[in-house]
């Protein structure tokens, strides 16, 4: 698909937000050992407010869509995660205002937008074995991606590609900030739950849009 209108993108949300929901349990798992075990819990609520706004609302705009997708969080979930999640989805929108329809470009530049403001406002770097360790594989692969097509299914292909990569590099990270900071050596082996709940985000918009 070379270009995706705003229908095609709530569906792809909705795709992404039912992928969630669905991993709640892997999540809350792994968050058991490595964290406070509220992380799946959290992903499952704001991404299941995601959902119920999406059957009652449409939108004009990509813009508007994933603005309201990202205060849809914010608000819902609360604490880091939500701030963080609904950044990720506010952070690049000014790169697709005025856009009805987004190709590849389109879609990296935005995404390659929240995945920075992400960034700063968490203040994690590579290594840190935080959900920053997924972006930014993810970051990488979409913008090798275009260098080579404008297809918005290959963009997200290739975002789901480097988060899975950044999900498995994380099993070898000792965690430096977060709650899973004070779990240190008994963290190795286990993905970072904020990374794990990205390459389940990128996989559900691909696979969303896709279908």
């Amino acid at each position: 698909m070379n270009r995706a209108d705003t229908p095609a993108l709530k569906k792809a949300m909705i795709a992404a937000a039912d992928a969630i929901v669905a991993a709640e349990p892997e999540l809350t798992r792994i968050d058991m050992v490595i964290g406070d075990g509220d992380h799946g819990i959290g992903m499952k609520t704001g991404f299941t407010a995601i959902r119920k706004l999406l059957a009652q609302t449409d939108y004009e705009t990509p813009y508007a869509l994933f603005h309201a997708c990202g205060l849809c969080l914010v608000k819902s979930m609360g604490g880091s995660s939500g701030v963080l999640f609904g950044t990720l989805l506010i952070g690049g929108l000014e790169s697709i205002r005025g856009l009805d329809s987004l190709d590849g470009g389109d879609m990296c530049a935005f995404l390659c937008g929240g995945i920075d403001a992400v960034v700063r406002r968490g203040k994690a770097r590579a290594g840190d074995k935080t959900m920053v360790d997924a972006l930014l594989p993810a970051k990488e692969r979409m913008q090798e991606a275009l260098l080579q097509t404008r297809d918005i299914d290959r963009i997200l292909k290739a975002a789901e590609e480097g988060a899975l990569e950044g999900v498995e590099r994380s099993k070898d990270m000792l965690p430096r900030l977060g709650r899973s900071k004070g779990f240190r050596e008994s963290a190795l082996g286990w993905p970072d739950p904020g990374a794990v709940s990205v390459s389940v985000l990128m996989g559900g918009l691909y696979r969303g849009l896709s279908k």
